[in-house]
């Protein structure tokens, strides 16, 4: 039997231009109608400034008995942030998430999983603004943002929160973080079984996808920080991502990652300095980050 695995979604409004059709609200519909037909409770995690303009996607995801977590203020990568003003806004939409949702918002996660070595300094205040875990990080080389050299399983960050790294698989010399986003789309659904079948018990699997990637009548657009490649892979191959999903929601699911969280509290996991970084291979030091400009 295939492990469980969490389900996540990270709301955001990706338009390049607000005179464009919006077509996030029916999307996030789509996703949770699909979990609600399955019984499935998910990790929501929401950008705060969409939160703010449509509140009614997080009251729909609380009433239907999903986690809600941050998905950051706005959809930005942390490395083009300064701390003081960070800090401000993951408090603030940590505050209107809890206030929308009714719940304890104590997730984040980082748009893009741009915590990496060079915003570093985030994960303190993470914790500061109230947070218990995140799930931030990929950890291996990735063409947008990657922390290569992490755990692979479940950590606590010194001084910060419990990280809840991206699960992945190694295929030969790559590695994949095949639960999620485009790998899930695009890859073909065997690498997936692999993955699953490869995990080591103590990690903490989750999938993640956005609702943009079900949205198969959305004209092409190149979206900021990434470039007009990894902008045209985000468009590719939107019409399997049903399907995938659907998949998933068959198998074995676990609980919102909240509730994983709150279960390893009072585990002995790993300990990590953010400020220490792990040195890196030449083909981490090639791969990583190559796709962001181009």
């Amino acid at each position: 039997m295939a492990p469980a695995v969490t389900v996540t979604l990270d709301v955001e409004d990706l338009r390049p231009a607000h005179d464009l059709p919006e077509r996030v609200v029916a999307m996030t519909d789509l996703v949770l109608d699909m979990l609600a037909d399955a019984g499935v409770r998910a990790s929501i995690f929401v950008v705060g400034e969409l939160a703010e303009r449509r509140p009614g996607l997080v009251r729909r995801a609380a009433k239907d008995g999903h986690e809600i977590g941050l998905h950051s203020w706005a959809h930005v990568p942390i490395p083009t942030q300064g701390p003081d003003g960070f800090l401000a806004d993951i408090s603030r939409g940590r505050a209107l998430l809890q206030d929308l949702s009714g719940q304890e918002v104590t997730g984040y996660r980082a748009p893009m999983m741009s915590l990496v070595p060079a915003s570093a300094w985030a994960v303190p205040l993470i914790a500061e603004a109230g947070f218990t875990y995140s799930s931030s990080v990929l950890p291996g080389p990735s063409p947008l943002y990657g922390w290569p050299g992490l755990p692979r399983r479940p950590f606590r960050w010194s001084g910060g929160p419990i990280e809840f790294p991206c699960p992945m698989v190694r295929l030969g010399l790559i590695d994949l973080p095949y639960l999620g986003g485009t790998y899930l789309r695009l890859l073909p659904a065997a690498v997936r079984r692999i993955g699953l079948r490869r995990a080591a018990r103590d990690e903490a699997l989750w999938a993640y996808c956005h609702p943009w990637e079900f949205d198969t009548e959305e004209a092409f657009h190149q979206h900021d920080h990434i470039g007009t490649l990894a902008s045209r892979i985000a468009w590719l191959g939107r019409s399997r991502m049903g399907r995938q999903l659907g998949r998933l929601l068959r198998e074995s699911v676990a609980p919102p990652l909240g509730e994983v969280a709150d279960d390893l509290a009072g585990d002995d996991l790993p300990v990590v300095d953010p400020n220490r970084p792990p040195e890196l291979g030449w083909v981490a030091r090639w791969a990583n980050g190559r796709l962001r400009q181009r």
